[in-house]
């Protein structure tokens, strides 16, 4: 079975592959445990999610073994109806630490809950993913390849803060419903089959950045 190291020590992201990826030969494992070394987090000087997923696979290459298999992700998000300064984009946590000067999950989570509320309870909303993978090879010289790709998910942001402490490092889950069969369910209450195929779309994006390397 191949190793596939997912390029965050968030262990709810690392899950979260791992659960869409069963059944792949691959052994899923995060960057903490791929690397005993305390590894800086690279710059991310892309403008896009694919650009700084690819930054990253290429950065965290440098200090795992030849013939490592990295997946890095990098995500936007997309509010629609808002103002433009409401609107974060690739920059989450900027707006949380404006206001509070420092960022914490729950900071956040009442940051954004306020954006829900300043324009009625909900915003539609939409993540733009960037995945890359990487591998390093060592055949008389260093060569690196690396492939990116986008997906995804569309749901929408609510003014009500659920089952935050279950989801750590994941602070937006909690203030996310997903509409199935035309009703919005909170998203921290969705079943694991239910979240593979809201997942379908960033399935399909890994799967064939994987068959690239095959």
């Amino acid at each position: 079975m191949k190793e596939l190291v997912v390029a965050t020590t968030n262990q709810n992201k690392v899950d979260r592959i791992r659960k869409l990826l069963k059944g792949l030969d691959y052994n899923i494992i995060s960057l903490k445990e791929a690397s005993k070394a305390n590894i800086e987090e690279p710059k991310e000087t892309a403008i896009t999610p694919i650009d700084i997923a690819i930054e990253k696979a290429m950065h965290y290459a440098n200090y795992l073994p030849n013939n490592t298999i990295i997946l890095s992700q990098d995500d936007t998000i997309e509010f629609e109806g808002i103002e433009e300064e409401d609107n974060p984009g690739m920059h989450i946590k900027e707006p949380v630490v404006r206001k509070y000067g420092k960022f914490t999950d729950e900071l956040a989570a009442e940051y954004y809950k306020s954006l829900a509320d300043k324009y009625g309870g909900s915003i539609p909303m939409r993540f733009r993913y960037g995945h890359a993978i990487a591998i390093k090879e060592n055949r008389g010289r260093e060569v690196k390849k690396v492939f990116g790709a986008e997906s995804y998910l569309n749901v929408r942001l609510v003014n009500k803060i659920y089952k935050l402490e279950e989801v750590p490092g994941y602070f937006l889950a909690a203030l996310m419903e997903a509409k199935i069969n035309n009703k919005w369910i909170p998203y921290n209450d969705l079943e694991e089959e239910t979240l593979v195929k809201l997942d379908r779309d960033l399935y399909s994006s890994i799967t064939l950045l994987l068959k690239n390397i095959e």
